[in-house]
């Protein structure tokens, strides 16, 4: 059953009046017209030829012959012209190829009549012609017209048996009829067969073609339902930058519009507000972007992704002014509970050195205090507001960092101002520094103070380790570079390990605990993450990865990493 519907949705079937007409049908029944014109004036060549005595007659038919002759060829161009002029309107149709097939079978026994009859050389003819239209028309019908090709060579046979005065042959043996007979008879079973295999293996092939096609198409379907599904618009486009596929959620933003018209515009024309990022989508598909649309009044975050096989790219977008608008509200509300936080940890940090302050100046109100005592609290009170000049500072440059200044700068110079004074501070502790000779982007004063900060406290934590050492290496990746500081002291704390960058946390007796949070500050402000952690055999390990399209891309007011 599935094998008969496939064939009837071809229209291939014989009991299938019309056949719906394509391109490759059109080319075949153009083809097949110039072949019978040319065969057409093969033969009044051949004729003209035996007029003027060039070839040999052979047998041939002696009953009007020329005027048959006249007849022959008038009716066969006739009939050339007419199926040129009716495949315009009929092309479609399988009654005009039956016509045209009779119409042949009869135009060739008139000429194998003519030219000798079942000693004729053109009965390849009927092969020809079978064949030809076997591809078309179908196996029943071929064989109903091999019959019939049958039964007029039989009477052909039949009758130049008994009537051979009429080729100009006093006797024609029985023998030599039936022989050209019987192998006229296999050539139109072995074309009948032959037309019988072609149309299986065809419409084997059809059948898979048709089963390709719908699974093609279902998937087209699933696709398109897929990419409506989605809650964000998709819009596909060639290199061009004209629309090949659009979703739903996209005509939801353009009121009005439909997918019929915009397929094949540009996307520009709808959404403007992409075009910037298309002129250099090269860069735009490394991250992720943000675009303000004025006109709609909404901020879309989007992606650009270059299709495989060329075929084009993909602009996936969202609306995300209202996820915008949460986000400041968090960052409001991250940023007052960090000044409540820093607020309590500044007080907590101020309370002692101001406590000592307030009590050294009640004692020195007293008039019997010994000036010796009275020298010794002053230099306290000098010592505590010292004390809190420094904690100030430390909080003012974590609070309000400089703006950084980058600059390229030789990574190795750097590292000897910096290590210079603390090896002669430390001689006991061995400091090996290995970096490159390329450029390392940054500003100069926070990066001295960065790695102040981090060789200090590894310096501060190697004081009671045997044989100490402090190694510093570089290591370059395809978009980071990484600066690695180790020590093989005891670690950090395991409790401290997650809280060693937060303000005020700290675990030595005296320092404000700000240092490694301005670190990571600073080095936040050169496109630099800055992490600790402890080594499995002992020591402490802090690294600094930097991104290095930071300085490239950090100008872009509109990206969004």
């Amino acid at each position: 059953m599935r094998w008969k519907n496939c064939r009837e949705i071809l229209g291939i079937v014989d009991n299938n009046p019309e056949l719906k007409p394509s391109d490759e049908f059109k080319n075949f029944y153009i083809k097949f017209s110039v072949i019978r014109l040319g065969i057409m004036v093969f033969l009044l060549l051949l004729a003209i030829a035996e007029i003027i005595n060039i070839s040999d007659r052979g047998m041939r038919l002696e009953i009007n012959r020329d005027l048959q002759y006249i007849l022959f060829f008038v009716s066969g161009f006739s009939l050339s012209i007419i199926y040129l002029l009716a495949a315009k309107r009929f092309i479609g149709s399988f009654l005009l190829f039956r016509l045209q097939l009779f119409a042949d079978i009869f135009l060739t026994t008139w000429w194998v009549v003519l030219t000798g009859g079942s000693f004729s050389a053109f009965a390849f003819l009927y092969i020809l012609c079978l064949f030809f239209y076997g591809r078309i028309i179908g196996f029943k019908t071929i064989i109903i017209s091999s019959f019939l090709v049958w039964i007029l060579l039989f009477i052909i046979s039949c009758f130049q048996f008994y009537y051979p005065q009429y080729w100009a042959q006093t006797h024609i043996r029985g023998s030599d009829l039936a022989y050209n007979y019987s192998l006229l008879t296999l050539a139109l079973i072995l074309v009948s067969s032959l037309v019988k295999l072609s149309r299986t293996a065809e419409n084997r092939l059809l059948f898979r073609l048709i089963e390709q096609e719908e699974a093609l198409r279902k998937a087209e379907e699933i696709k398109y339902r897929v990419f409506d599904w989605i809650d964000a618009g998709l819009l596909v486009v060639n290199h061009d930058g004209r629309i090949t596929t659009v979703n739903q959620r996209t005509l939801d933003w353009l009121p009005g519009h439909d997918r019929n018209e915009m397929v094949g515009t540009r996307f520009d024309a709808y959404f403007p507000e992409f075009l910037p990022f298309w002129k250099d989508r090269e860069l735009a598909c490394l991250r992720r972007n943000m675009v303000i649309s004025t006109h709609r009044g909404l901020v879309f975050g989007f992606k650009m992704t270059e299709l495989p096989e060329n075929q084009g790219w993909m602009i996936l977008f969202s609306d995300i002014t209202e996820v915008q608008r949460l986000e400041r509200q968090v960052k409001e509300m991250e940023k007052l509970a960090s000044v409540g936080e820093l607020a309590a940890g500044l007080a907590h940090e101020m309370k002692n050195p101001l406590a000592g302050i307030k009590t050294s100046l009640q004692l020195l109100l007293s008039d019997d205090l010994e000036k010796e005592f009275s020298d010794r609290l002053s230099r306290v009170i000098l010592r505590d507001i010292d004390r809190l000049d420094f904690l100030l500072k430390d909080f003012l440059i974590f609070a309000r960092p400089k703006a950084p200044e980058p600059s390229a700068l030789d990574l190795a110079t750097e590292l000897d101002h910096v290590l210079m004074p603390l090896r002669l501070q430390y001689p006991g502790v061995t400091i090996r520094a290995q970096v490159r000779d390329e450029p390392f982007y940054f500003d100069r004063n926070q990066l001295h103070q960065i790695l102040i900060n981090l060789v200090v406290n590894a310096l501060q934590a190697l004081e009671n380790t045997e044989d100490p050492n402090i190694s510093i290496l570089e290591e370059r990746g395809q978009s980071t570079r990484t600066l690695v500081i180790a020590d093989n002291g005891p670690g950090v704390a395991e409790e401290m390990v997650d809280k060693c960058f937060d303000p005020f946390v700290t675990s030595k007796a005296v320092g404000s605990g700000l240092g490694l949070a301005i670190a990571r500050r600073l080095a936040a402000q050169n496109g630099t993450f800055i992490d600790l952690s402890n080594i499995p055999t002992g020591g402490t390990r802090a690294v600094l990865v930097q991104d290095l399209s930071f300085f490239r891309t950090q100008k872009d007011p509109q990206d969004t990493t």
